[in-house]
C-alpha cells in the first residue's frame, strides 16, 4: 500500500509558503508578519493548505452552540496548513498581528466536512473535545481524507510509543528485582513496539517523518539503556553464581554461568559507544581470565591438596587431604565426558595415573592411622581405660569403613585386608565392657 503522503503536495507552492503582505482587489493576501514557511519546524513537511479571506477560524467546545471566531484583517487571509505532523491554523493581521494555533495529528479524533453553495467547511474534533471549524471555497475532500488517515497513523505511533515506554518501565522494575530474563522479555516487547511505530511512520511517508523519528529514536535510546542494564545485571548475577559454584567444586555449572555472563557482555558490547565499550571490555576480559583459571582449577586444586598432604605428618589430616585430592582428580576426569571439545585442562592419562597413585596413598594412610588408633586403644584397654579404648577403636573403625569404597573401586588388592581389619576392630568394640569406666574421654584423646 502506498504511503499516505506519496505524491506532490496539494496547494503548497513557494508563493503560498513564502508570501507575506496585504492583497488587493485582484490578488489574495497572505500573513502580515512572516510567511507560512516560518511557522514550520525543522524537518516538518507541508502537505496540504486551504485558505479563506474573511471567515477565518472558528473554535467551539463539544456540546456548546457558541463559536469563537478569529478573522483575518482586511486584505489578509486565514490558512489551514496540514503537515506531516499537525494541522496548523494561521490568521493574518488579526487584531493587529498574525494569530496561529496547531493541533497535533495524534490529537485529531474526528474529521468531518460539509459542502455549501459558495463554500464548504471542515471540522476537526480533538481528544480534548475542542472543535475547530474552517470554511473554504476550495475542495475540502482531500484535506479531510488526509487528516483522517494521517491522524490514524500518528495515533498508532503514539500508542506504540506509550506501550514501549510502559514496557521499559516494567523492564527497569524487573531488573531491580533481579528477574533478568523477565526484564529482557519486557525489553524485547518494547523493541517490538518501536518497530511497529516505525512501520506506522513509514505508512505515513516512505522516508519517515522528522517529528515521529525523533520520538521513536528517544524511545529506542531508552530501550538501549534498559537493555544494557539488563545485560550487565544478568552478567553480574551469572558471575556470582559461577563463583559460588566454583567454591563448591561444581566446575561445569560454574563454566556454564561464566559462559552466560560472557555472552551477555558481548551482546552489550555490540550496542554501546566507545566510552561504554571500554568499561565492558574490562569486564569481559575479567570473565575470560576467570574462565581460564576455572579450566585449570580441577587439576590445580587436586595437586595443591596432594602437596599439602605431603607436608603433614598427621595421618588423619593427610588422609583427609588425599581424599580431597582424589575427589578433584576424579572430577577432572569426568568434566568433559562425551564432549567433542575439551573445556578443562589436564592430560587424561596423567590424571588417571594420579588417581591410582593418590587412591593407593589414601588407603595406606588410613590403614596406618587405623593401626595407630588400634594400638592406642589396646594400651587404654590394658590399663582399664575402656571408654578411651572404645573411642580409639571407633576412630579406627570409621577410618577403615570410610576407605573400603575407595579400595573396592580403585585399590581392590587392599580390600580384603581392610575389611578383615575393620571386622576385627568391630569385634574389639563388642567385647569391650565400658560399664565400670568413669574416666572422662577428652575429645581426640589417644
Amino acid at each position: 500500500m502506498a504511503p499516505i503522503i506519496s505524491g506532490d503536495t496539494e496547494g503548497v507552492d513557494e508563493a503560498t509558503l513564502g508570501g507575506t503582505g496585504r492583497g488587493g482587489l485582484l490578488s489574495d493576501g497572505y500573513l502580515r508578519e512572516a510567511p507560512l514557511a516560518s511557522h514550520l519546524d525543522e524537518g516538518e513537511r507541508p502537505v496540504m493548505v486551504r485558505a479563506n479571506g474573511k471567515k477565518g477560524v472558528l473554535r467551539s467546545e463539544v456540546g456548546s452552540d457558541e463559536r469563537e471566531r478569529t478573522a483575518p484583517g482586511e486584505g489578509y487571509r486565514a490558512f489551514a496548513l496540514a503537515t506531516d505532523t499537525r494541522l496548523r491554523f494561521l490568521v493574518g493581521d488579526s487584531d493587529g498581528g498574525d494569530w496561529s494555533t496547531s493541533v497535533p495529528l495524534a490529537d485529531v479524533e474526528v474529521v468531518e466536512h460539509s459542502d455549501g453553495v459558495l463554500a464548504g467547511e471542515f471540522v476537526v474534533t480533538t481528544t480534548a473535545d475542542v472543535e475547530w471549524y474552517f470554511p473554504s471555497r476550495s475542495e475540502l475532500g482531500p484535506m479531510v481524507e488526509y487528516l483522517d488517515a494521517a491522524s490514524l497513523s500518528w495515533i498508532a505511533i503514539e500508542e506504540r510509543l506509550d506501550d514501549a515506554r510502559a514496557a521499559v518501565a516494567e523492564a527497569d522494575r524487573l531488573t531491580g528485582a533481579r528477574r533478568y530474563d523477565d526484564a529482557m522479555a519486557a525489553v524485547r516487547d518494547a523493541m517490538g513496539e518501536t518497530d511497529a511505530a516505525r512501520r506506522a511512520e513509514r505508512e505515513l511517508h516512505g522516508d519517515g517523518v522528522a517529528a515521529a523519528t525523533e520520538r521513536i529514536e528517544r524511545a529506542e535510546e531508552r530501550i538501549r539503556e534498559a537493555r544494557l542494564a539488563v545485560l550487565e545485571g544478568r552478567a553480574a548475577h551469572a558471575i556470582d553464581r559461577a563463583e559460588a559454584a566454583w567454591r563448591d567444586g561444581e566446575y561445569e555449572r560454574a563454566h556454564d554461568a561464566y559462559g552466560r555472563a560472557h555472552g551477555d557482555y558481548e551482546e552489550a558490547l555490540a550496542a554501546v559507544d566507545e566510552a561504554a565499550a571500554e568499561r565492558l571490555r574490562t569486564k569481559l576480559d575479567r570473565v575470560e581470565r576467570n574462565v581460564a583459571a576455572l579450566e585449570r582449577a580441577p587439576v590445580e586444586s587436586a595437586e595443591q591438596a596432594r602437596e599439602r598432604a605431603d607436608e603433614t605428618d598427621d595421618r588423619r589430616e593427610r588422609a583427609d587431604r588425599l581424599e580431597f585430592a582424589l575427589e578433584r582428580y576424579r572430577t577432572a576426569l569426568t568434566l568433559d565426558w562425551g564432549r567433542s571439545t575439551r573445556r578443562f585442562e589436564g592430560d587424561t592419562e596423567r590424571i588417571r595415573d594420579a588417581v591410582d597413585t593418590v587412591a593407593g596413598q589414601l588407603v595406606e594412610t588410613r590403614r596406618e592411622y587405623a593401626a595407630r588408633r588400634i594400638r592406642a586403644g589396646d594400651d587404654h584397654r590394658e590399663e582399664g581405660r575402656t571408654a578411651r579404648a572404645a573411642a580409639c577403636y571407633r576412630d579406627a573403625h570409621d577410618a577403615l569403613a570410610d576407605t573400603i569404597p575407595t579400595a573396592r573401586e580403585l585399590v581392590p588388592e587392599a580390600l580384603d585386608a581392610l575389611t578383615d581389619r575393620r571386622d576385627a576392630v568391630a569385634d574389639r568394640l563388642r567385647r569391650l565392657d565400658t560399664g565400670d569406666d568413669w574416666t572422662p574421654v577428652p575429645s581426640g584423646s589417644h
